[in-house]
């Protein structure tokens, strides 16, 4: 017989137990949907902290002292001689809040000289408003889009011209200081060291007056090119060791992609054992349809059908169940990775919609195939069951 006959019988099989046949077609289709749409997300993710960290810049790296060594103005000036440095911008991060009638508003205050250091070290970084404040002016300030336009509405909106009054934690106390907003940045999202959005922006006197001390929370590096950057690394490696960490755009797209890549295999795995749960319903709905039709295989068998032609059209019916679950399967999964973007926005990272979902055809056809192969495989052995009915011993059958 032709495939074409085999797909047609199986269609009008199919038909017969319309119930039986929704519910495992159904049971199949969760196990594509669940891949396609867990990798989608987790693609997307990717994608998306890829594009944040990159906006620090291939040119920047930023290092931090361990919690049992300094760095200070000397360091500054060892690191500008290192061949191929460009820039060495000093920096002290301060937490403090916001106390406002809505509730304490958590921030960072990021001392840098911010004109000639902030835009250098952090490419794509620019004011929606407003100017940078001179190195001398310490009671000046630049705010993060997310400060100045808070998302909570109890929090105070800022312009420029306008005062915010923070709490400093520093030296162990809380200190209060009034800072005038001199300019607000545009909305800019998160690099890996320093969320800009949600940070504001202060001149590097001000960060000293506020520590009491001459150790910086740590040092930008701007290098001439990217190549630049794995021979400065070696050359701070070699003169601090394990006193220093130094942080660079690709190790942090490195390690991003090693976690994401890892909890994708583990939800893709999760997912994957649906696919086991659909292999073992197509074999009982197989199983059980044999039985039922056990008189007209025999009669089948009778007329002329040989044993290959009750296999194939047998699995054929457990493969159209597999299609009909794959494609079904395809276009749910793709529907859920866009509602769990949705649903889940990355608002921790800077993000205030939803991250869209990146659509792998590859990945898609894979489910789709693996669908397919469940109900080809799982077919097998009901079909060859049947196969070895003899017509005689099937017609019995009540």
């Amino acid at each position: 017989m032709k495939l074409a006959s085999f797909l047609e019988m199986a269609y009008e099989a199919l038909k017969e137990r319309k119930t039986r046949s929704a519910l495992t077609i159904i049971g199949i289709l969760i196990g594509p949907a669940a891949i396609i749409g867990i990798t989608s997300m987790v693609g997307g993710y990717r994608s998306y902290i890829t594009s944040q960290l990159l906006k620090l810049g291939t040119n920047t790296m930023a290092v931090v002292p361990s919690s049992s060594f300094s760095l200070t103005q000397r360091d500054v000036q060892i690191i500008s001689g290192i061949a191929g440095v460009k820039g060495v911008f000093p920096y002290y991060y301060i937490p403090a809040i916001i106390s406002t009638a809505g509730g304490n508003e958590d921030v960072y205050l990021f001392a840098i000289n911010a004109q000639e250091g902030l835009e250098e070290a952090v490419p794509g970084i620019s004011l929606l408003s407003g100017r940078y404040p001179p190195a001398y002016q310490t009671s000046a300030a630049v705010l993060g889009y997310l400060v100045a336009n808070p998302r909570n509405a109890y929090y105070p909106h800022y312009k420029t011209g306008q005062v915010v009054d923070v709490h400093v934690y520093a030296n162990g106390r809380l200190t209060q200081k009034s800072f005038l907003v001199t300019g607000v940045l545009k909305e800019f999202g998160q690099s890996f060291f320093v969320d800009v959005d949600e940070d504001i922006f202060v001149p590097l006197a001000t960060g000293q007056q506020l520590t009491g001390s001459s150790a910086y929370s740590g040092i930008l590096v701007v290098v001439y090119n990217s190549g630049d950057v794995d021979h400065v690394s070696s050359v701070l490696e070699s003169l601090y060791g394990n006193q220093v960490t130094i942080y660079t755009a690709e190790e942090g797209i490195s390690i991003a992609n090693s976690v994401i890549g890892s909890l994708n295999a583990l939800l893709v795995s999760a997912a994957a054992i649906s696919l086991l749960v659909a292999f073992v319903g197509v074999t009982t709905t197989m199983f059980t349809s044999i039985v039922e039709r056990t008189r007209e295989i025999g009669l089948l068998k009778a007329l002329g059908f040989t044993n290959v032609d009750v296999i194939g059209m047998f699995v054929a019916e457990s493969a159209l169940m597999g299609i009909m679950g794959g494609i079904a399967g395809s276009v749910l999964g793709v529907a859920i990775a866009y509602l769990l973007s949705y649903l889940k926005p990355a608002s921790g990272l800077g993000l205030t919609s939803f991250i869209p979902p990146v659509i792998s055809l590859e990945t898609v056809f894979m489910a789709f195939g693996l669908s397919v192969l469940v109900g080809i495989v799982a077919g097998m052995i009901p079909a060859y069951r049947a196969s070895r009915l003899m017509p005689v011993e099937a017609l019995r059958h009540d």
